[in-house]
């Protein structure tokens, strides 16, 4: 049985091979980490992904958010955000996309594996 393929969108270098490292490990697929909200449309059309983990500020014109949206037009792959600027406002804008979760960095391990496992489930 083959496992279940996850982008990670994250801009900062280290935080995303860590991410990608730590998925890797547990048996799942992890195409090259993405830095650009810019280059989620494209990735995920090519990749398929069962799973999105997404930071929420990226270095480009758009935001994890703003990609979140645009995904949404080409079906439901679940997202789960992940931010180091909890505000209000940028909370409420992710929430409005319906998020498998929403975490707060810096996110535990077993955290974030735990709230994969359920997007997944959920999702399957």
């Amino acid at each position: 049985m083959s496992k279940e393929t996850i982008l990670v969108v994250e801009d900062e270098a280290i935080e995303g091979i860590e991410i990608q490292e730590t998925l890797q490990k547990k048996g799942y697929i992890v195409p090259p980490v993405i830095a650009s909200g810019d280059e989620v449309i494209k990735t995920v059309l090519r990749y398929k992904p069962h799973l999105i983990i997404m930071d929420i500020r990226l270095k480009s014109f758009i935001d994890g958010i703003d990609a979140a949206q645009r995904l949404q037009l080409l079906g439901k792959t679940p997202i789960i955000f992940v931010t180091a600027y909890p505000t209000k406002e940028i909370r409420d804008r992710a929430l409005r996309t319906n998020p498998a979760a929403y975490l707060i960095k810096p996110v535990r391990e077993d955290d974030l594996l735990s709230h994969v496992e359920k997007a997944l489930k959920k999702a399957g």
